[in-house]
């Protein structure tokens, strides 16, 4: 915060314009990468002043939002309120090529309820910033799970619908652009809820964009230890059953209320997976939310147990042994609408 409040007023009009067009060339030649000829426009852009005074010069910090890189500040720009990702000024290597990347994704994809809404961005600054709408009580998953709001915590309906909303987005990633896009990173903090329980994907800054007419692209390994796919953590190359292994790790992280995948020092998942294997699901499923929500055995057959054998079939070492992300999207839709009808 001190280095924010520093170094902004500092800020010359010379190096405004310079940011502007570095960062201005990267957002289209990230449309042009990601989406050829086929993107929308304007994305809106903001100047450096309008976000220091709409943020009252990045002054207060949301807190419960948990972001990997960028802190988030809350604002109010004509009469609006937004947050904005934003981490100050400063040579961070590629760091603008992310921002940019998750910009770029984001911004054609506003459409959808369940990404949360860019507003926006501001190219002025050395790192860009993005600019959302905000809605108060917006929070991520990982705080959600972690301290239940107003004391009540997620039901198995609210667990299930937000698997189903998040796997349709992710679908949307791989098959509504020329060439797929693999979220590459998708944890517990990249989901959002709103005020009314709404899911909202966020942070794209890891999207990755398939070659045309190619299942698998190689990168460097990025993401969250714990939920990458293995497969790609061995071979370098990523694929769309990447975002399959991750969505199956997030639905067991919802199953169980475990909000870290490590716990001193192991891996949790690979337990979770042993005892599910050996019929032991009551005894993995989030006790608090078990014996407030007071299922009986027969309920936790009928309507948890498809859930979790999703999540272990998407979680298989072997890429090629996993579901495509469209029989999970819509075996998630099936579960969630047994679920709803109970």
């Amino acid at each position: 915060m001190d280095k924010l409040r520093n170094v902004l007023p500092f800020y010359k009009r010379k190096e405004e314009k310079e940011h502007f067009r570095h960062n201005g060339s990267l957002l289209l030649e990230g449309l042009i990468g990601c989406f050829g000829g086929r993107y929308e426009l304007p994305i809106r852009s903001f100047t450096a002043r309008e976000l220091i005074r709409a943020t009252n010069n990045f002054s207060e910090q949301v807190n419960h939002i948990d972001l990997h890189g960028p802190k988030c500040f809350r604002g109010d720009l004509q009469g609006r309120p937004i947050s904005v990702q934003f981490d100050g000024v400063g040579s961070r290597g590629s760091a603008a090529e992310f921002i940019i990347r998750g910009i770029v994704v984001n911004s054609q994809m506003g459409h959808l309820k369940n990404v949360l809404h860019l507003i926006g961005c501001c190219l002025e600054f050395e790192l860009p910033a993005a600019v959302y709408a905000y809605a108060p009580g917006m929070e991520s998953l990982t705080h959600s799970l972690s301290y239940p709001r107003n004391g009540k915590l997620l039901s198995w309906k609210s667990r299930i619908k937000i698997a189903s909303d998040i796997a349709n987005v992710l679908l949307y990633l791989h098959t509504a652009f020329p060439s797929p896009i693999i979220f590459r990173d998708l944890t517990l903090a990249s989901v959002i809820l709103d005020n009314s329980g709404v899911a909202k994907l966020f942070d794209f800054e890891l999207s990755i964009s398939l070659p045309p007419g190619e299942e698998k692209v190689e990168d460097h390994i990025r993401g969250t230890l714990g939920y990458v796919d293995p497969e790609y953590m061995m071979s370098g190359f990523v694929t769309e059953k990447s975002d399959v292994f991750s969505l199956g790790v997030l639905i067991l992280m919802l199953i169980t209320g475990e909000t870290r995948v490590f716990k001193d020092g192991e891996p949790t998942i690979p337990y979770f997976k042993r005892r599910l294997e050996n019929d032991q699901l009551k005894h993995i499923l989030d006790p608090k939310s078990f014996e407030e929500e007071g299922y009986n055995e027969h309920e936790i057959e009928q309507h948890l147990l498809p859930f979790t054998n999703l999540a272990l079939r998407c979680t298989e070492e072997k890429g090629e042994d996993r579901p495509d992300m469209i029989e999970v999207a819509k075996q998630l839709r099936q579960i969630e609408k047994s679920v709803r009808n109970y």
